[in-house]
């Protein structure tokens, strides 16, 4: 039971400890309770924070961060933009440099290109310059449409966590990634684009990259509902890579999400995509 509740960490906001006994709280708003220790916990979730004696951190959730007001007062952290967390003031100095490394690697906070750019809080802001120079460029670049916000941000923790060398792009809607895509050019191309079919320019999107002599190259791959045989066959029509077929379960989607990843980005040569900065076909 209890590797089945830590399986997928990207689906974890935070833990809570008390005594031998830990609350383990998920994105969706599920909570568990296990008979384990937080120590037990902090040994097998390695790219979580102690940032008290009661709490681990995902870095990914984190929406805020507030420096200790007074010499011995304690610091906080707030995930998912409502809960907040002490941090220990003797702790903050030890995490807070490593912290926001995770959090800029993970959230997107820090951007080379203007293609993306994640709100960030004016707390996060003073601890970010310093630090986000230091943040070298992957060689690869995966681009993604996600109209979930939610699951937009397990995708990119799962690529954070599982394939560092990448660097995930996310998008909202399929305009705007058509509309970046000419203004990015050599290394900063993406290598791969993911499409969400439940977002109403996706679909467009794909086709105007299959119909040009620039990107057409580019695997493109179209998530797409298990009930919506339709929009299968139109993506194959269009010039898809591959159609996967997501459940809407969170559990269900990151271990599909996984499998085709690893595939995509393990296994298959992807090939070198260098082009002029130009329009796309409408």
């Amino acid at each position: 039971m209890i590797q089945q509740a830590i399986q997928f960490p990207a689906l974890i906001t935070h833990l809570k400890g008390f005594s031998n006994y830990t609350w383990l709280h998920y994105c969706d708003g599920r909570k568990l309770l296990v008979a384990k220790s937080l120590v037990y916990f902090e040994g097998r979730l390695p790219g979580f924070f102690r940032i008290h004696k009661t709490a681990l951190v995902n870095p990914h959730y984190i929406t805020d961060l507030q420096a200790p007001p007074g010499h011995k007062m304690a610091g906080s952290v707030t995930v998912q933009g409502e809960t907040i967390l002490p941090v220990s003031r003797r702790r903050w100095q030890e995490i807070i440099n490593p912290l926001t490394v995770a959090m800029l690697k993970s959230s997107a906070l820090y951007a080379t290109s203007e293609v993306v750019q994640a709100p960030v809080s004016q707390s996060i802001a003073s601890f970010v310059e310093p630090i986000s120079r230091a943040i070298k460029q992957p060689f690869r670049h995966l681009w993604i449409v996600m109209a979930d916000e939610m699951k937009a941000g397990l995708v990119r923790q799962l690529v954070h966590d599982k394939w560092p060398q990448w660097w995930i792009e996310l998008f909202e809607t399929g305009t705007r990634l058509r509309n970046a895509l000419p203004e990015v050019i050599g290394d900063y191309l993406p290598a791969m684009i993911i499409l969400d079919g439940s977002e109403s320019r996706s679909m467009p999107t794909l086709k105007s990259i299959k119909k040009s002599p620039s990107f057409r190259f580019i695997p493109t791959l179209l998530l797409s509902s298990a009930e919506d045989q339709d929009q299968a066959q139109e993506g194959y029509a269009s010039g898809a890579n591959s159609v996967i077929v997501h459940p809407s379960d969170l559990t269900r989607f990151i271990q599909v999400l996984e499998r085709t990843l690893r595939y995509w980005l393990t296994m298959v040569a992807v090939p070198q995509v260098v082009a002029a900065p130009r329009p796309l076909p409408a």
